[in-house]
């Protein structure tokens, strides 16, 4: 069976609808859940590394802030304060035996207060006291090596802002370990005498960003800051433990990670990256202020979202167990429905290849099944037996009716010569009686129109006669009202003259006031800048004027041209009057002229429709013979079609007999 006949078939049908209502509503359930859990996957990861992120940055701010308060009370101690003044004042060196004991006194106070480094620095910048070997006593913060370092801008601004700080994390010579001071100003008396500079360690610092929890097998915090054109990693790298402050990238390698760049200017957000080792990750970053640092929170992407990938797998595996089960089921119940009706379907074909032997029951009864498939094929057995029967009969019938055909066949052809003879007598007959059936009727017929033809001239006479009475008295109407048109056009003349009169008393009006507008604008040329409203206004006045001049004119002109076509128009009007009551007169006349031949046609209509009587009856003759006759010769033409077309009959019976014989032989009965 071809690919195209399987997916046509029963079987074909029912798994494809089991496989679309069961994978549809799956897919789009596996859709919705993948959408859900892919948004609260990226959404859990995006709070817990950005919580990381608030937290350690939050930590770390609190741990800086508590070193400088701590700084800040150490500078408030009468050890630092009496030290730094006896240097003040003396402007040299403590003795060794002043050192000892502040260097004693220095210690357990930096102990108990986490500083491994204590600087005392006088105003001038000149270090008196220190607890770190790599600074001696008497070096300079202003000037020197440590001019450019963290540590002389936290002395100047602790100095000149009086307020503690805490400095960038920075190597300094000939320290195997970076460093951070929080620079604090010493005060007596309300005056600056010196800053105390307690170093920090970043081995602290470093043991909060070192924290792995919650970040898993691939996750860490990464810190830096810019530096020039280049990025200064600031902590131990997971795969590179010596990177603190000794790892510079250049800012445009791709080994410089997006988010912690963005996180050392300033930047506060989540998105994905690629970080210092090339790998994607999922970062948060945040600033810190207080180191100013950039914090990055990352995570690699193939763990961060290792669920989601275990949940996808799931879902293509459960959906593909679905369509496994739902084909397997599908093709079970095709099968139960298919075989029987495959059944039904080859005994069918049996039944039309003319084999009525086929049994719809030839399956073993027990494996007929009770339902719509198992009626279907005892209802093609009951039908193969009824079929065998009727088939038999007819084969019976069809002998009968072959020698019956031919009998009516042998009688209906002597029939059919005895109508011909007869029917050719009666069409002979019948077309003498219609020629003179037709000379009669056609006489007639010219004689009627010939009639109708006078009264209707007769008619159209009186009809006209009627007009040209009507036209009289319209032409008559219309010389009055010519005349009386006349009269208005005189009218209109009249009227027309006293409008040139009033045209001229206006242009007399127009040329006064030009007059008054000049002597006006004199007047106002006499009063000088008093008198400029009344040159503008005399000015319109005159233009007004002119204007008024103009119109007077231009109705003057109108006027004498409305004279002129209203006297040719009463000129024209006379004319035409003289012509409509000569056309009266004539209208009369041929009126009467037309009443002498309707008197004629009227007495030749009469006469006209007696001898039109005359030829209606004699046709009326000829067409009662020529009718009787055409009926006899109807009835001999459908007595011959009848036998024509009962021969005809006769010929498809024995044909069909014969067909039908054939179609009954190719039945095994």
């Amino acid at each position: 069976m071809s690919a195209r006949a399987t997916r046509s078939s029963i079987a074909g049908r029912l798994v494809f609808w089991f496989l679309a209502i069961a994978l549809v509503p799956c897919a789009m359930l596996t859709v919705l859940t993948t959408i859900v859990t892919t948004k609260s996957l990226e959404l859990s990861v995006r709070n817990r590394l950005v919580q990381i992120a608030a937290a350690t940055a939050d930590e770390l701010e609190t741990y800086a802030l508590q070193r400088i308060r701590d700084g800040a009370t150490l500078a408030r101690h009468d050890a630092v304060i009496d030290a730094l003044s006896d240097a003040a004042a003396t402007s040299t060196a403590n003795t060794p035996a002043q050192l000892d004991a502040l260097r004693v006194a220095l210690t357990d106070a930096a102990s108990a207060l986490d500083f491994t480094r204590l600087l005392l620095i006088d105003h001038a910048g000149v270090v008196r006291v220190t607890l770190d070997e790599s600074i001696p006593v008497g070096a300079s913060v202003v000037t020197g090596p440590l001019a450019t370092t963290e540590l002389a801008s936290g002395f100047d601004r602790a100095r000149t802002l009086l307020q503690p700080e805490l400095c960038g994390f920075e190597k300094l010579s000939g320290a195997a370990t970076p460093v951070a001071f929080v620079t604090c100003p010493v005060l007596k008396n309300g005056r600056v005498i010196g800053v105390l500079a307690s170093g920090l360690s970043p081995e602290r610092v470093w043991q909060i960003l070192g924290d792995p929890s919650g970040l898993g097998d691939t996750g860490e915090i990464v810190t830096g800051m810019r530096r020039g054109a280049n990025f200064l990693v600031t902590k131990p790298l997971r795969d590179a433990k010596d990177a603190a402050f000794t790892l510079e990238v250049p800012i445009a390698s791709e080994r410089v990670s997006s988010a912690v760049l963005r996180a050392s200017d300033g930047d506060r957000g989540y998105g994905t990256a690629r970080d210092y080792r090339g790998q994607d990750v999922v970062s948060a970053w945040c600033y810190l202020p207080s180191f100013r640092w950039g914090l990055a929170v990352k995570q690699d992407s193939d763990e961060a979202f290792a669920a989601m990938r275990v949940q996808r797998n799931a879902i293509v595996g459960i959906a593909l167990a679905i369509i496994v089960a739902v084909t397997i089921t599908a093709l079970l119940v095709a099968r139960t429905i298919s075989r029987p009706i495959g059944a039904a379907a080859r005994v069918a074909r049996q039944v039309a290849d003319g084999d009525l032997r086929a049994d719809g029951g030839s399956a073993p009864a027990e494996k007929i099944r009770n339902d719509e498939t198992g009626a279907l094929l005892q209802a093609i057995e009951r039908m193969s037996n009824d079929l065998r029967t009727l088939i038999g009969s007819i084969q019976q019938s069809s002998a009968m009716l072959l020698t019956t055909a031919t009998t009516m066949q042998e009688t209906n052809a002597g029939q059919q010569r005895v109508v011909a003879e007869f029917g050719a007598s009666s069409s002979q007959a019948a077309a003498a009686v219609t020629e003179i059936s037709s000379t009669s009727i056609e006489l007639a017929r010219t004689m009627t129109e010939v009639n109708r033809m006078a009264a209707t001239t007769g008619t159209r006479a009186e009809e006209s006669r009627v007009d040209l009475a009507g036209m009289d008295a319209t032409m008559q109407g219309l010389a009055k009202s010519t005349e009386s048109f006349g009269g208005r056009l005189a009218t209109i003349d009249e009227r027309a003259t006293l409008i040139n009169r009033v045209v001229g008393t206006m242009t007399k009006v127009a040329n006064q006031t030009n007059l008054l507008s000049l002597n006006a604008a004199l007047e106002a040329e006499r009063a000088g800048e008093y008198g400029l409203g009344f040159r503008v206004v005399a000015r319109e006045i005159s233009r007004l004027a002119d204007q008024t001049a103009v119109a007077a004119l231009d109705i003057e002109r109108m006027v004498r041209e409305m004279q002129g076509s209203v006297k040719a128009g009463v000129s024209e009007m006379q004319s035409f009057s003289a012509e409509v009551q000569a056309g009266a007169k004539r209208i009369s006349e041929v009126g009467a002229k037309i009443g002498e031949i309707i008197n004629a046609v009227q007495g030749i209509s009469g006469r006209f429709g007696q001898v039109t009587e005359g030829m209606r009856a004699q046709s009326q003759g000829a067409e009662q013979i020529r009718d009787a006759m055409a009926r006899l010769s109807d009835g001999a033409e459908r007595t011959a079609a009848s036998l024509h077309a009962f021969n005809d009959a006769t010929v498809r019976l024995r044909g069909t007999v014969g067909e039908l014989n054939g179609e009954v032989s190719r039945f095994t009965v």
